[in-house]
């Protein structure tokens, strides 16, 4: 018992039980080695913390004043203590995520509701934000891990980048639009009609952009998600760039047509992106286990 940790506590145990032969009993531990604590502890502190008198010992007005700093901190120590506990047994906690819509919809939500079954004391955050925002709050802490779609920057060494899923982008419109009737249309043919994409910095657009290349004309019609892009098309205002995923209800229903290009544009992922020196905290190393990564 050499620590000064140790020493606070066999004070506390002494002054609680009001005699040294009782504190060693319940420190499991010999008179002695109680007594050499206390002599310890009162020369650290320069102050005499008992005197003896005929009941045991008794605590002078310095060891009054200690016992309730003591009880105090031990306290809150073992709070700390029982807040791991619960944290580890997922009992209490938060999860915080960082996602897309698309990441959100096609990929993570299924867990969610499977984790927030399984542990229903843990809060759950998802931030719901394009992949530039979304890689930004990982780096700031906000978030325990994110699910982007790429194609990602891997260069950066902070970060751990762990494909999870593969997506499709492709071209849709309504069965009256003119494309509609052509089984192979080329990159050119394309670009003679207006076509509908994603507004803003999403990896989305940017990937199809890329694609598509710089002479391609600029979107006529741009929207904020997705679901607004299949319901344009759908009524035959333009050609609709979204992931296949967003269109296999419409199309399974014939309600849209799917463009088939000489060039299909390659699949790309969903990454899972998590901080790559930090270890997890308990609801996301659960979560994480159950998305088996």
């Amino acid at each position: 018992m050499n620590d000064p940790v140790g020493k606070y506590r066999t004070f506390l145990a002494v002054a609680e039980a009001g005699s040294v032969t009782e504190a060693a009993r319940r420190l499991f531990v010999s008179q002695p080695a109680v007594s050499a604590e206390i002599a310890a502890l009162e020369e650290m502190l320069g102050v005499r913390l008992f005197f003896r008198s005929r009941r045991g010992v008794q605590l002078t007005e310095a060891g009054e004043t200690l016992l309730g700093h003591v009880k105090s901190a031990f306290s809150l120590l073992d709070a700390g203590r029982e807040r791991l506990r619960e944290l580890a047994g997922l009992e209490r906690g938060t999860l915080r995520i960082g996602a897309s819509d698309m990441t959100l919809r096609f990929y993570l939500l299924d867990y969610i509701a499977r984790f927030r079954h399984l542990y229903p004391n843990v809060r759950l955050s998802v931030t719901n934000a394009p992949t530039p925002k979304t890689l930004s709050a990982l780096r700031d802490g906000l978030i325990d891990f994110g699910v982007v779609s790429g194609p990602l920057a891997h260069d950066a060494d902070d970060l751990e980048f762990i494909p999870v899923r593969k997506v499709h982008d492709v071209f849709v419109v309504a069965p009256t639009h003119p494309l509609a009737a052509r089984e192979v249309i080329t990159r050119e043919e394309l670009a003679e009609y207006p076509m509908m994409m994603l507004e803003g910095q999403t990896s989305t657009r940017a990937y199809v952009e890329r694609w598509l290349g710089a002479d391609f004309p600029s979107p006529a019609i741009e929207l904020a998600t997705s679901d607004l892009l299949i319901e344009f098309a759908k009524r035959g205002i333009g050609v609709a760039s979204v992931v296949r995923d967003f269109a296999e209800g419409a199309l399974a229903s014939g309600e849209l047509s799917l463009l088939s290009l000489c060039e299909p544009i390659p699949p790309r992922e969903f990454y899972l992106v998590r901080q790559a020196r930090l270890a997890p905290s308990a609801a996301a190393r659960t979560m994480l286990s159950l998305l088996e990564v």
